[in-house]
């Protein structure tokens, strides 16, 4: 199953050297959720501030939910600041 991975900020330094910019198409397994795929890239829970599939907003407790072929999954870190 196919889908898209999107990165932003400081997430990015979690992407393969070999992608260019801020999004990766990905091959995950049926059933495969959001969740996975930030371990998959080893992005630390607290570094993950907000998780949108297809341009909709996932709550925590939804990021175990299968994602579906074609789904743009986008992560934003957490905003730091001094």
């Amino acid at each position: 199953m196919n889908i898209t991975v999107k990165f932003f900020s400081s997430l990015m330094e979690y992407l393969p050297r070999s992608v260019e910019g801020n999004a990766m198409a990905v091959q995950v397994d049926p059933g495969t959720s959001p969740r996975q795929i930030l371990a998959r890239y080893r992005v630390p829970d607290e570094e993950v501030r907000t998780v949108m599939r297809n341009g909709v907003f996932l709550p925590e407790e939804d990021r175990d939910q299968p994602l579906e072929e074609g789904d743009v999954l986008t992560v934003w870190p957490s905003i730091q600041g001094g």
